[in-house]
């Protein structure tokens, strides 16, 4: 077996890592630091990012945030949650005082000098006591621009909440104020759903969506091809099409079999046939347990109903075959078809026809 330290950052299957490289989302991360590079108030400069479990999100917000950074961004990186606001004025005090370690002596009360702050990115007294969040961000924002830099929240597993509502409210008024700000979100698709139809986030509609796909098999191979090599294993070009076919382009999945070939292959050793059957297996119960069972769960038994008769009837389905394997006319399953297309577990690719989103989730159906 290949040591396990050889492995740590080529691949990453655990879900909020992130591997060495990330790949197949060059487009996605160019569109957004161009967004911070256009004028205040750019639409790019606002993006929710839509995925299921296991297509990188966590993944995608880590990069936006090495590179930001580089940019001159000073970066709030959180997980919703109710204590949110606070938290993301935590990140920015402690991501941004480096920039402010010439910043020694001590001020007193509130002045227009001050700007609410006793030294470096520490409120005053008096600004800790009366501020809340939108203020807080406002000066914040003014201090970091005497540095030259931007503030940029980044929110992972976005979703309704009074707490949510805060920040992008804030955020809002930010832009209005012609703060340097930027937000980026990230969320499963049923969930940024709710977020948009909220009726104090309706302004969300006008952000920038990116629905994260599939990546380029081929892009795969190469990275395996790279990755696989310069552990000291032989592969060949059989084995590399055979394990980037069996990801299907999706994310974690590439992580699992990328991670599993090599712990299943002797150090120096060959990838063969043997190797990709455990890799596989191995990988498929890790499926089971983080994606499908999460997927699953929320689902109603009429749901899950449709997704058997979907499974059954192949994999790509015309929306007349599925309607005669559940007998049931069209206007009859057009709920559970919206519903599970909102929640990113089937998709239509053309009019008429009904795929799943996630790879091998069809074959789990039928075999639970």
């Amino acid at each position: 077996m290949v040591d396990q330290e050889d492995t740590h950052m080529l691949f990453q299957p655990t879900f909020g890592n992130r591997p060495e490289q990330y790949i197949g989302r060059d487009a996605v991360i160019e569109q957004f630091m161009e967004g911070l590079r256009e004028p205040v108030g750019s639409r790019n400069r606002c993006t929710l990012f839509l995925g299921q479990r296991g297509m990188g999100k966590t993944a995608l917000l880590l990069e936006l945030s090495d590179r930001a950074s580089k940019a001159g961004y000073i970066v709030a990186r959180v997980t919703a949650h109710e204590g949110m606001p606070g938290s993301i004025i935590e990140q920015f005090q402690l991501n941004g005082s480096p920039y402010f370690m010439d910043e020694k002596r001590k001020l007193t009360g509130i002045s227009a000098g001050a700007l609410g702050f006793s030294f470096g990115l520490t409120f005053s007294e008096a600004a800790e006591r009366q501020y809340g969040f939108r203020a807080k961000m406002s000066l914040l924002c003014d201090k970091l621009a005497e540095k030259g830099k931007g503030a940029l929240i980044l929110i992972d597993e976005v979703r309704t909440s009074a707490a949510m509502r805060e920040v992008a409210a804030s955020y809002q008024e930010l832009v209005g104020d012609r703060k340097n700000i930027a937000i980026a979100m990230a969320g499963l698709p049923h969930a940024v759903s709710s977020v948009l139809n909220d009726s104090v986030l309706t302004f969300l509609n006008r952000a920038t969506k990116v629905v994260l796909g599939t990546i380029s098999t081929n892009q795969i191979r190469a990275y395996y091809e790279r990755a696989f090599r310069s552990t000291g294993l032989s592969v060949s070009d059989d084995m590399l099409d055979r394990a980037a076919s069996a990801t299907h382009g999706f994310p974690y999945l590439m992580q699992l079999i990328g991670y599993y070939i090599i712990q299943y292959t002797p150090k120096g050793g060959i990838v063969d046939d043997s190797i990709m059957d455990k890799a596989e297996k191995a990988s498929m119960l890790d499926m089971k347990d983080n994606v499908f069972k999460p997927i699953l769960t929320p689902l109603s038994d009429n749901d899950r109903i449709f997704l058997k008769a979907l499974a059954r009837c192949g994999e790509t389905t015309t929306t007349a075959k599925l309607q005669a394997a559940l007998g049931k006319r069209g206007p009859a399953i057009q709920p559970y078809r919206k519903r599970l297309i909102e929640a990113g577990v089937i998709e239509a690719p053309r009019r008429g026809e009904l795929v799943f989103a996630v790879p091998y989730l069809a074959d789990f159906l039928l075999n639970s």
